[in-house]
């Protein structure tokens, strides 16, 4: 196989695997927090043999707040995550975290001056107006044809993924990409100190060998995931590989979830989500 094609298919993939593991997890854990908590440990474990199989742990005091900051988004990110999951479906969640690229593109504007070509509102303009038809449920549902409480929740969680995701560019930007592995060493390790005390506080909700395996299983999947995407970027534009990888990753997704969990969406979701297709093509032309 090509390897091009390779570095393409593996973040695809993982991504999808990691959407399928958080799925799973809804569906099995009686609180997020343990997942979540295992997911971040996780993580830290591997930043941390990064950092020691690398040139070791040397971070500026920026590179460490950032870190910290993002670990907070990072945790809030994920619970908004598989909050949206249990109530919509992995289609829909993945659809909004997709759509959270116009956050930082959006701050790529105002804060570092770059320009917006009309093809990229235009994105940015059909992501805002993907989000109703997202939400959308079947009359016969209680809560009408729209949930009212799902928009907020995709709003918030299309922010917060969104900063999260722009904390990359603020630190390359600052002219310290070379920090990335104590970077994201502290991010982890932040999201567990915050997530931990609340997975105790739900001790008696939270199966200790269950959720510490999927906790596992979702934090070796989203390690994967941002390795094979840097991984990606160093032999794909970035102009072509974010527009495939997303909607890639988006269809793989809902595909996975209707054979794996028997999940349907209906047809107004299913415009919701060939919007947030073309949203993201758009966004990263």
């Amino acid at each position: 196989m090509d390897p091009a094609i390779l570095t393409l298919l593996l973040p695809i993939a993982s991504l999808t695997c990691l959407n399928m593991a958080i799925r799973l997890s809804v569906g099995r854990s009686k609180t997020r927090w343990g997942v979540i908590a295992f997911n971040y440990l996780t993580g830290a474990l591997i930043s941390l043999a990064l950092v020691l199989m690398g040139s070791g742990f040397t971070a500026s005091p920026f590179t460490l707040a950032l870190g910290a900051a993002t670990g907070a988004l990072y945790t809030g990110g994920m619970f908004l995550n598989m909050t949206t999951m249990g109530r919509s479906g992995a289609s829909i969640a993945a659809s909004v975290s997709q759509l959270s690229v116009a956050v930082p593109v959006a701050a790529s504007v105002l804060v570092y001056g770059e320009s917006l070509g009309g093809l990229q509102l235009l994105g940015v303009t059909v992501a805002v107006a993907a989000l109703p038809f997202l939400a959308h449920k079947k009359r016969s549902d209680r809560n009408g044809p729209v949930d009212s409480g799902l928009v907020p929740l995709m709003v918030v969680m299309l922010v917060v993924q969104g900063f999260a995701q722009l904390s990359s560019k603020v630190l390359v930007a600052s002219g310290l990409e070379a920090e990335r592995n104590a970077f994201f060493l502290t991010v982890f390790t932040s999201a567990t100190l915050l997530t931990t005390p609340l997975a105790i506080r739900a001790r008696g909700q939270v199966s200790l060998p269950r959720d510490a395996g999927l906790g596992f299983g979702v934090g070796a999947l989203n390690m994967l995931t941002n390795v094979s995407v840097l991984l990606a970027l160093r032999s794909i534009p970035a102009s072509l590989f974010f527009p495939l990888n997303g909607s890639g990753g988006l269809m793989l997704t809902a595909f996975a979830a209707a054979l794996l969990f028997r999940e349907r969406i209906s047809g107004v979701n299913a415009l919701g989500v060939a919007l947030t297709l073309a949203a993201v093509a758009l966004i990263n032309l």
